[in-house]
């Protein structure tokens, strides 16, 4: 594949000092701590004049004077081996330090590349499953020697299986089993036995992982012709016992030393509220000649029915584009980025002001007519200079917006290619969102984009999948959710309807936004209300639902069989789990299983299908078999505690246990839960498995009903709010 400048032709503007180039694209490897990558005098008495080791828990690694090195891993049982090409010189003996990551062990060595000389480290965690590759560029160099690259493995682990993402494709779709190079996209290679990845941990942006000469290797793509002095450039191996450790590690490795602190799943007001889009595809009035009044009447529309929107998002018709300057322009890029006079003729504060809720801005590129390209420095269709983001964002700001979508990111709003642009854009962007509390939401992302995003606090959540969030999308949606969380992104799927019922559980158990653009009318009131408290706040698990590992093994070996996608409620030590499954055929189930304990319900567990109204007891640690609809089937389960009860929480919630609605969860013989109810919140229910009628009494509520069937044994407890915004109850069977 071409790993150049990925089909951007575009001339380089005015860009940041080197020292971006080092704050941007190096910030890994710099927050790991001065001497990391270039050891100082004060460790050159440790050094070995031809060989040398680090060892920890599990992995150890050592270097030859010849220029090979090997790292070995413990479980699982894995072996890497490479060269540099030359010669290695002022091999160091292992070294202890720790970084933001954990302890680790260290060796570094130099070699020369190419007549450039470089030094270069290898670092093993002490008890984690991390191994982080370091090169630092000691010369002025040209990109001519990538046969020196490091790291280059020419022996690996044969594991059956990969998963890559489309490097070149907007939302980066996931592929398994690709016979071309990853590129810009991390490398997961798995099967039974276990899995490791492999991905750049600095410079995102032009950071490839490639063949070289038969070695797997991770270089600067050859796109980039020289290379400062001083450039430092990281490579991240972590490997365990399936995809979904691997990928945890290695997402919380990459923020760990980047610094980001990751969001909340309830941090913002768009990860907190159920919002109202105007989005293409599913967003009714998506360019309608009604807007923006139209949007007022939708708001008073929900209010008339109780439903609760929590912020109110405008797509790219609310600011002039193209040459003429027009809202209408759907095809061009920015003009100017405010709000369109003519439709906001007393300015967008006014407007929000009217609707009464936070807003959500699109973006797009800048195009070829607008004003900005004298005003600010560019490269190629984005504005880099951060006077533009501070005075932009601060305009935003002002008139009541609380979230920038920052689309196209992988089309027209792109810089050109080099070590510092893509920085610039981007990290522009979030410092000047942070300055004025906006977060980000990219759409259209590339990988790389995704990898990005763990420099910058300011980018919360992320869109994983195509215009109009419907049945087509789930596999994409679930497996790009999966590459969000890793970095501590919130997946958001785009929007749907509210009649759309599978696709709006989907979005509720993403953990991320949901929002929907029914035309007003259409809503499926009761399916809103499943969605979120009286307040607009969503009620959600605590992470983003992603497929299991043994679908990942099903489907990279192309069985067709059905996915399965799991996340959970944790409250404690009491875990209760949502699986959703699908068969992949249109005209046919397909049947499906999981293990309850492999969710953490542990000891004996009770399934319930929240659509059928059915449930049964099983062991948690047994395989529990269900057939899967094309549309889905949707089950909640919970582990029986030593109160015989199996608690389900909120029926009229879909995440039923979400910490939004139950904050906290215990069973010693009595099952006591915390319920939190919201401003204009009215009775709750509460349900769940017991082989007998059960009792209940309440602290700071009270008890308006309590009903047992003896044909499905479940129980129902009506809990009445009282003059605080929580209620204790204890149910005993």
């Amino acid at each position: 594949m071409n790993d150049g400048n990925d089909g951007n032709d575009l001339a380089a503007g005015p860009g940041p000092s080197r020292r971006a180039v080092l704050s941007g694209g190096a910030a890994v490897l710099a927050a790991l701590g001065a001497g990391a990558l270039a050891p100082g005098p004060a460790r050159a008495a440790q050094r070995l004049p031809a060989a040398g080791s680090a060892a920890a828990t599990g992995a150890s690694a050592s270097v030859s004077a010849n220029g090979t090195y090997t790292v070995t891993t413990t479980s699982p049982a894995f072996t890497f081996t490479g060269t540099v090409g030359a010669a290695a010189t002022n091999i160091g003996a292992s070294t202890a330090g720790s970084d933001a990551v954990g302890a680790y062990h260290e060796i570094d060595f130099k070699y020369t590349a190419g007549g450039y000389a470089r030094t270069a480290s290898i670092r093993t965690y002490d008890s984690l499953p991390v191994v982080l590759f370091g090169t630092t560029y000691v010369d002025n160099s040209d990109n001519v020697s990538p046969y020196y690259a490091f790291p280059a493995f020419t022996q690996r682990p044969s594991l059956t299986y990969s998963e890559t993402f489309s490097a070149d494709a907007p939302f980066g779709p996931y592929v398994f089993n690709t016979t071309g190079d990853p590129g810009f996209s991390p490398y997961l290679a798995f099967d039974a036995a276990g899995a490791y990845l492999i991905s750049p941990a600095s410079h995102f942006d032009t950071g490839v992982l490639k063949t070289i000469n038969g070695a797997f290797s991770s270089v600067l793509s050859d796109g980039i012709t020289s290379i400062p002095a001083g450039l430092s450039y990281g490579t991240a191996l972590v490997y365990g016992a399936g995809p979904a450790a691997v990928f945890s590690q290695w997402g919380s490795a990459l923020t760990g030393w980047s610094g980001k602190e990751r969001p909340a799943q309830s941090a913002t007001t768009i990860l907190a509220k159920l919002g109202y889009w105007t989005d293409h595809v599913y967003g009714y009035y998506y360019y309608s000649s009604e807007l923006p009044g139209v949007l007022q009447q939708v708001r008073t529309h929900w209010e008339s029915l109780g439903l609760p929107m929590g912020y109110l998002q405008l797509d790219s018709w609310w600011y002039p584009k193209g040459p003429d300057a027009s809202w209408t322009d759907s095809s061009d890029g920015i003009y100017l980025y405010e709000a369109d006079t003519t439709l906001f003729p007393n300015g967008l504060g006014a407007f929000q002001a009217s609707v009464g809720v936070p807003l959500v801005t699109h973006a797009r590129w800048i195009d070829s007519s607008s004003p900005y390209r004298q005003e600010y420095a560019m490269s190629g269709n984005v504005v880099i200079d951060p006077a533009y983001w501070n005075n932009r964002m601060n305009y935003l700001a002002e008139n009541g917006v609380v979230t920038y979508e920052q689309d196209w990111l992988g089309a027209n709003a792109q810089p050109a290619f080099n070590l510092t642009d893509r920085g610039a854009f981007l990290g522009n962007m979030a410092s000047a969102c942070s300055a004025n509390k906006l977060d980000i939401q990219y759409c259209m992302p590339l990988p790389r984009d995704y990898l990005q995003s763990s420099l910058y606090g300011a980018v919360t959540n992320i869109r994983v999948s195509n215009d109009g969030f419907d049945r087509t999308e789930w596999d994409d949606f679930l497996y790009g959710s999966h590459l969000a969380a890793s970095v501590g992104l919130w997946p958001w799927a785009d929007v749907t309807t509210s009649a759309m019922t599978s696709c709006l559980v989907l979005q509720v158990l993403s953990a991320g936004p949901v929002g929907v653009g029914d035309e007003i009318g259409t809503e499926n009131v009761g399916n809103l209300q499943r969605v979120a408290m009286a307040d607009g706040t969503i009620v959600k698990p605590d992470t983003p639902i992603v497929p299991t590992n043994a679908t990942y093994l099903s489907d990279a070996a192309g069985t067709g069989r059905a996915m399965i996608a799991t996340t959970t409620s944790t409250h404690g030590s009491m875990t209760a789990g949502y699986v959703f499954a699908y068969s992949r055929s249109s005209t046919a189930s397909a049947a499906a299983s999981f293990v309850p304990s492999d969710l953490g319900v542990t000891g004996t567990a009770y399934v319930y299908n929240y659509f059928a109204n059915t449930g049964t007891v099983v062991s948690a640690t047994a395989a529990h078999n269900i057939e899967a609809q094309y549309d889905g089937v949707y089950l909640i389960v919970v582990p029986v505690g030593a109160s015989g009860i199996g608690f389900l929480g909120d029926p009229g919630k879909w995440a039923s246990l979400g910490s939004q609605r139950i904050s906290s969860l215990s069973d010693n013989g009595t099952l006591q839960s915390t319920v939190t109810f919201a401003s204009g919140d009215g009775p709750v229910s509460l349900h769940g498995y017991s082989p007998k009628p059960v009792t209940a009494t309440a602290t700071g509520g009270s008890i308006t009903g309590n009903t047992y069937s003896t044909s499905t044994q479940r129980f129902t407890i009506v809990l009445a709010p009282g003059s605080t915004s929580t209620a204790s109850v204890a149910i005993s069977a």
